[in-house]
């Protein structure tokens, strides 16, 4: 919800017309992002909010908090994280990308900086990953 202070709503579904708090099964209200996009693995939601990089993980059926850590590295988030085979991919707007497990715990798996600031999401291709910073476009694959 909202632009200047995001909030995220989990509605039950079944409900008609105006949405009411009867039908809201959670919501939370901190470091919710205003641009990135929240990414659903199995059971967990991640997001990581604008301004701060700090990423939460929470259970998507409950919204009950498991873990909220800060990213390494400085700058705004504005691209969406991606998640590929267990891993978690962040890219902030000064090039910063940071590489978590998409579990309960939070852990970094890898931290590298790239040319240019990042600010549209990343792509996912087989087995590739595509960033788009300020000034390259990079294929990331092993």
């Amino acid at each position: 919800t909202g632009l200047s202070k995001g909030e995220l709503w989990a509605v039950k579904l079944g409900g008609h017309g105006v949405v009411t708090d009867t039908n809201v099964a959670w919501k939370v209200t901190r470091n919710v992002p205003n641009r990135p996009s929240p990414l659903l693995i199995g059971e967990l939601l991640f997001m990581v909010d604008q301004d701060g990089g700090v990423v939460t993980c929470l259970e998507a059926k409950t919204g009950t908090q498991i873990w909220r850590e800060r990213l390494p590295g400085t700058g705004s988030h504005s691209a969406s994280p991606v998640a590929a085979e267990g891993r978690i991919y962040f890219f902030n707007e000064n090039g910063n990308g940071t590489v978590i497990e998409a579990g309960r715990q939070f852990k970094v798996l890898a931290e590298n900086k790239l040319e240019g600031g990042c600010m549209a999401s990343p792509a996912v291709a087989g087995k590739a990953l595509y960033v788009r910073s300020k000034t390259h476009l990079y294929r990331l694959e092993q």
